[in-house]
């Protein structure tokens, strides 16, 4: 149903309805017009302060009509009183007659709307509008409520995170971060605001950072490593999950990272790394105990093999994978007899078969230990040659690691360099012109080539 100023108003609609008016004539004719509407009508009728009071003290009401001139009660009273013990329910300012500056104090005061006693017909329309702007205000504040409900389980879950938090700008200023991140660096509250990301790393590191902000800025997420300057000028070890922020317009407008210290995961890596070098020394001790003629092979080989790597440019990873398996690329000589390993003399066809079993040995024993790096493999293979001729499997070319490649050199010069049972040592020269004369044939020529340019850069054996 429509009243006259075009409201609609769905017939039967509940309306619970306080009337604050002391003539009852006055409220009768104010629930007929919204009755006309389509309101039905639960109403209470209050004409003082007392009655307003226990009727509010029920609380539910949908709206208040409230009389402007109350004989003996001030109506800005009423209104306040309303309003305290009922926040947010819409009043209507209901007067005979009603000036400008009158209207606009009761709205001041907190009233929804006002209407004049001899133009109720609007009474459906002002009530229902004051309904409709109430439900607003409701729902409005139960968003403003929820968002600041998640404002706060979101800034809890920031500042109570185990990783930091750093959020920079697209010109990589530090604009926020956790105190799990101001702490890990050893800053207080705030400190690091402002500054400049780069500033955070090592001086050897800038180039990567650099690489890093140019990933960001061309829209990639990355995770990587990194040293961070701590505030007293120490370095912490930091694994940085870094992603880009762009704005509305799809620029790029700073980047958000989260920073784990590995400062613990370092340690422990580094104490399982001595670890296991020490295992790796006792089991080299172990053959070089049964073959005195080869004592301090394995260690000579692998310092040759990590000047090799060095020269090859090989990374850092590469370099100590080299060095841990040169260390023990012969343990698996623990299965042939010693009485052949120390031999003078020329072998058998059989007992030479039993001493070119070694690689396969080592890797069984070997392979089920996880170095995480293919430390068995390398072993393995250090015996085969570029053109299918070494053994065990007779691998060729490309199906040879190259780190395999590279110990299969070294070895070679490493043992013609020295004294063995059926023969004393060769020299240096001699093993260069070996290793020369089979490079691109029997070994990688560029390994050759970075043999020889370590020697000739001076390199020499220092283990005796």
């Amino acid at each position: 149903m429509r009243d006259g100023t075009g409201s609609s108003v769905a017939p039967g609609t509940p309306l619970r309805l306080l009337c604050i008016d002391d003539r009852e004539e006055d409220a009768e004719l104010e629930r007929l017009s919204l009755s006309r509407a389509g309101y039905q009508i639960e109403a209470t009728r209050a004409a003082s302060e007392d009655q307003l009071a226990a009727a509010v003290d029920g609380g539910g009401w949908d709206v208040a009509l409230l009389d402007y001139t109350l004989p003996g009660w001030d109506c800005r009273a009423a209104l306040q009183q309303l309003l305290a013990a009922c926040p947010g329910i819409p009043v209507i300012s209901v007067a005979g007659t009603i000036g400008e500056e009158t209207a606009v104090e009761m709205l001041k005061l907190g009233a929804a709307d006002y209407v004049a006693k001899d133009h109720l017909e609007r009474l459906p329309f002002v009530v229902g509008r004051a309904l409709e702007a109430a439900r607003d205000h409701r729902a409005r504040l139960v968003a403003e409520s929820a968002l600041r409900a998640s404002e706060t389980r979101y800034r809890r879950m920031v500042e109570t995170a185990a990783e930091g938090i750093l959020v920079s700008d697209e010109e990589f200023t530090i604009a926020f971060c956790n105190e799990r991140m101001s702490s890990m660096l050893g800053y207080g509250h705030g400190e690091l605001l402002g500054r400049h990301v780069p500033e955070l790393h090592v001086a050897e590191d800038e180039e990567s950072g650099a690489d890093q902000e140019s990933r960001r800025r061309a829209g990639e997420s990355t995770r990587y490593p990194a040293r961070f300057l701590k505030a007293d000028g120490s370095e912490l070890w930091v694994n940085v999950s870094a992603s880009p922020i762009f704005d509305d317009a799809g620029g790029f407008a700073g980047s958000l990272a989260m920073v784990a210290d590995m400062s613990m995961q370092r340690d422990a890596e580094g104490r399982l790394k001595q670890a296991l070098t020490g295992t790796v020394a006792a089991m080299g001790a172990l053959v070089e105990m049964r073959d005195p003629y080869t004592a301090g092979h394995e260690r000579r080989t692998a310092e040759l093999v990590v000047a090799m790597a060095r020269e090859l440019g090989l990374g850092q990873d590469a370099v100590e994978t080299l060095d841990l398996t040169a260390r023990m690329h012969d343990i698996g000589q623990i299965a042939v007899p010693a009485e052949i390993l120390t031999r003078p003399g020329r072998l058998s066809q059989n007992e030479f078969t039993l001493v070119k079993a070694h690689p396969r040995v080592a890797y069984d024993i070997l392979s089920s230990i996880d170095f995480g790096r293919p430390v068995a493999e390398i072993i393995l293979q250090h015996h085969e040659r570029l053109d299918g001729s070494g053994y065990p499997n007779g691998l060729a070319g490309d199906d040879m690691l190259l780190e395999a490649r590279i110990l299969a050199v070294a070895d070679v010069v490493e043992a013609m360099s020295s004294h063995r049972p059926y023969r004393p040592a060769l020299g240096v020269e001699a093993a260069l012109d070996e290793i020369a004369a089979g490079a691109g044939r029997l070994y990688d020529a560029a390994v050759v080539k970075a043999c020889e340019q370590v020697f000739a850069a001076g390199f020499t054996f220092q283990t005796v």
